[in-house]
């Protein structure tokens, strides 16, 4: 690159009140060289000797978008004051010259970018659809936090944590170290993801860990973990400059910790952390303030979602929107009319899964036999318990299969494909198993997931329909949620396998437990104890 260019660049971004780290030469540049597939369309008044306007933008799909996508949390062009309002409405023009029938998409605008020249201007008002969203700080107050963390819920989390081992929150400042971590980092994010919105971005972009390890290294992320035994329970990457850490990166939380809550003690953690560095915001990203964010904040603003374009596209822009904003605002009233809309709206996208689902499975070879969490009725028997499964070595019977014991990364094997269940539906089971405190055991080949067995502990959480057939002095119990049809013996084997490593004088105590799907694998086990 020009480094005339370059440098004119850096000076306005510098100067640029609105300017965020994702604009940034560093974030840009780093950007394009982890995903060279995009290239950087460049709309600037540069002309050697000066510049007052920057913006790159990249095409995606037949339209433009910022540098980064989902990675850059903030999404704007580079000016000053005094001169962003002609530069604005000159970029656009030029860019409606160029590529007349496209359109540009930003999310998120951040506040306090000045915007009143799309009011102004008849040429941007009527291309321009918006659309605002809360933008929740934590403005750092160490005694607030630590005031926070002496809260007798948070206390006794901690007590626990330590009981279990050696706590510690520390911060990464080696790269060698944040290489090593990124990828249980990754992985957990992706479970949690994966399972509850469909996402697995690191999974389906390992570029991602690229860049931000290369952003790491340029001094743009600021890395910290809480962890039990050198263990890492919880952890944060956030993309940073000197004021600000941003909640956009990877943050984590293992799913074997989840009762108690390291998460939300990693957050105020790292709050005292950020205050004794002398950084003064943590930005928990724009989208709603809900949850821990609603914990964590201590300061509203707004940012917009922002779409330019021709004139056909602004209206079915701005129609689509306003239609999702009307529905949106109506499910989230009280039941009008006797009518529930959001159970309403929940029972037909439910319908529509199962249909989706269905099909998938009809055409899907090989399927599986499943005994989800999601799946139980809810009256009714439905489940039915062999007697004891005989004690006995399987080596033989599995030697060319691998069984591991509550390893995450073993569930990315599932073929979605072929079996014919969404990837997220057992992402979703396996999370609650896991934070019901039930243990999990993967039988994979080559790469294939083969099947997913289950201990449930008598002390463990259960699914309320799965433990209602139950004594209240429950029995320990193992289980099949999912299994390759056809595969009933490797199966079979796998369970054998998991009683073998339960203490002996446990072992006689603890029965199996099936669905109705499973009717071939109850059949074969039922027929070795005869």
């Amino acid at each position: 690159m020009n480094q005339d260019f370059l440098a004119f660049w850096k000076g306005l971004w510098n100067q640029c009140p609105w300017a965020t780290i994702f604009q940034s030469p560093d974030f840009v540049l780093t950007w394009f060289d982890c995903f060279p597939d995009y290239t950087p369309t460049i709309i600037t008044d540069w002309d050697g000797t000066s510049m007052t306007g920057l913006w790159i933008l990249t095409e995606v799909n037949g339209k433009f978008a910022a540098p980064g996508f989902d990675l850059a949390e903030y999404q704007v062009w580079l000016s000053t004051p005094e001169h962003q309002s002609a530069f604005i409405e000159a970029a656009l023009q030029a860019f409606c010259k160029a590529f007349p029938k496209h359109s540009i998409y930003l999310k998120y605008i951040p506040n306090p970018t000045p915007l009143g020249v799309f009011e102004k201007s008849t040429f941007l008002k009527s291309r321009t659809v918006w659309r605002p969203y809360k933008q929740p700080l934590m403005l750092v107050d160490k005694a607030w936090l630590q005031e926070e963390l002496k809260k007798k819920n948070r206390k006794e989390k901690i007590n626990r944590l330590n009981r279990l081992g050696k706590l510690e929150f520390s911060k990464t400042i080696d790269l060698e170290t944040f290489k090593f971590q990124i990828d249980e980092m990754a992985l957990q994010s992706d479970f949690r993801k994966g399972a509850l919105y469909n996402k697995t971005f690191f999974y389906d972009e390992p570029q991602r860990k690229e860049f931000l390890v290369r952003l790491f290294a340029l001094g743009h992320v600021h890395v910290t973990m809480l962890s039990v035994d050198n263990t890492m329970i919880a952890s944060n990457a956030g993309i940073m400059n000197h004021q600000v850490v941003h909640l956009q990166g990877i943050n984590s939380h293992s799913p074997f910790y989840s009762k108690h809550s390291p998460g939300i003690l990693h957050f105020l953690m790292l709050g005292v952390a950020l205050a004794e560095e002398g950084i003064p915001v943590f930005d928990l990203t724009p989208g709603g303030a809900d949850g821990y964010k609603s914990i964590l904040a201590n300061r509203q603003e707004t940012a917009y979602e922002w779409w330019f374009g021709p004139s056909p596209f602004t209206f079915k822009t701005r129609t689509i929107e306003s239609l999702k904003f009307k529905i949106k605002s109506r499910l989230e009233q009280k039941p009008v009319f006797g009518l529930d809309w959001q159970g309403f709206q929940e029972k037909i996208q439910t319908s529509r899964s199962n249909i989706k689902k269905w099909t998938r499975v009809l055409r899907a070879k090989p399927s599986y036999a499943t005994h989800f969490l999601n799946e139980i009725k809810d009256e009714g028997p439905d489940l039915d318990a062999a007697g004891k499964l005989p004690s006995a070595s399987s080596s033989a019977a599995i030697s060319a299969l691998k069984i591991e014991k509550n390893r995450i990364q073993d569930l990315f094997y599932w073929q979605q494909e072929k079996a014919g269940i969404p990837r997220n539906e057992l992402f979703l089971d396996c999370l609650n198993r896991i934070e019901f405190g039930q243990q999990m055991f993967t039988l994979t080949e080559s790469e294939s997931l083969i099947g997913i067995a289950w201990f449930i502990p008598s002390d463990a959480k259960m699914h309320a329909q799965e433990a209602r057939n139950q004594a209240p002095e429950r029995p320990p119990i193992m289980l099949c949620s999912c299994y390759q049809l056809g595969r009933e013996k490797d199966t079979t084997a796998l369970l054998y396998e998991v009683l073998s490593q339960l203490p002996t004088d446990l072992q006689p105590k603890v029965r199996l437990q099936f669905s109705p799907k499973q009717k071939s694998l109850q059949a074969l086990i039922l027929r070795s104890q005869a």
